[in-house]
């Protein structure tokens, strides 16, 4: 069964999604972004070459603010030269591209996350997001509204973020699995009368161009005596099928 929402497939700005802006002001660069004693103290003890040293603090510094580990190049370019002027770098392009190759983010990525208390996403992540997905798809409808609760469900259990679309099929999963059991429960205290009418209401004949639904659905016409008298047929004839 396919979900009838997937058709307006919900962006990433909709939701609560951590996201670094491209247009950072000084403040927020200064606030949010300023490596303290403790960050170098922490890189600082896990390596000396100045490549790992400094993508190391750009990767701390981006996971604490987003709960996930983004790629250099998604980053802004003001935020690098903010991070390389606080740690005197000169070379900061330089030393990102060397970066990945000598393996440095894998060696760092489950240092940070020890050093935060973050466990990393994989199936107990997964069993905190789906519980909560399908416990807020009860009362919710909405996509963006279910990938929220999702990800304030992550963020309490202390769980690394997994990627957007990630987080966005599971949402679908879920709201797909509860509507089906509301669905199977309208099903159920219906009886068979009741379900060939409402399937009678649903569907159409080859020869017909709309179906009962559709018919009894079309809003009235200008107010004259011909259309009001129309309309009032066509809803005895809904009401008798």
């Amino acid at each position: 069964m396919t979900d009838p929402y997937i058709i307006h497939m919900t962006a990433i700005h909709e939701t609560a999604y951590p996201r670094i802006r491209s247009h950072l002001s000084d403040n927020e660069l200064e606030a949010l972004y300023t490596p303290t004693p403790d960050d170098l103290a922490f890189i600082h003890r896990s390596t000396k070459s100045p490549v790992a040293t400094f993508g190391g603090v750009v990767l701390l510094k981006t996971f604490q603010r987003l709960g996930y580990f983004p790629s250099f190049d998604a980053l802004p370019p003001r935020l690098i030269h903010h991070l390389a002027t606080a740690l005197g770098v000169l070379t900061s392009h330089v030393l990102l591209q060397e970066y990945e190759p000598r393996g440095f983010r894998r060696w760092h990525v489950p240092q940070i996350r020890a050093h935060l208390g973050i466990t990393a996403f994989s199936d107990s992540g997964r069993r905190v997001l789906i519980g909560a997905l399908i416990e807020a798809a009860r009362s919710k409808d909405i996509l963006a509204d279910l990938i929220n609760v999702g990800l304030e469900a992550l963020v309490q259990a202390r769980v690394e973020l997994p990627a957007f679309s990630v987080l966005r099929r599971a949402a679908q999963k879920a709201r797909m699995q509860v509507n089906r059991r509301y669905y199977q429960q309208v099903y159920d205290a219906l009886d068979d009368r009741q379900r060939v009418t409402i399937t009678r209401l649903l569907t159409r004949e080859d020869s017909e161009t709309a179906s009962l639904w559709q018919w009894l659905k079309r809003e009235p016409k200008q107010p004259t005596i011909k259309h009001m008298r129309e309309h009032r047929e066509r809803l005895i004839l809904g009401g008798a099928t």
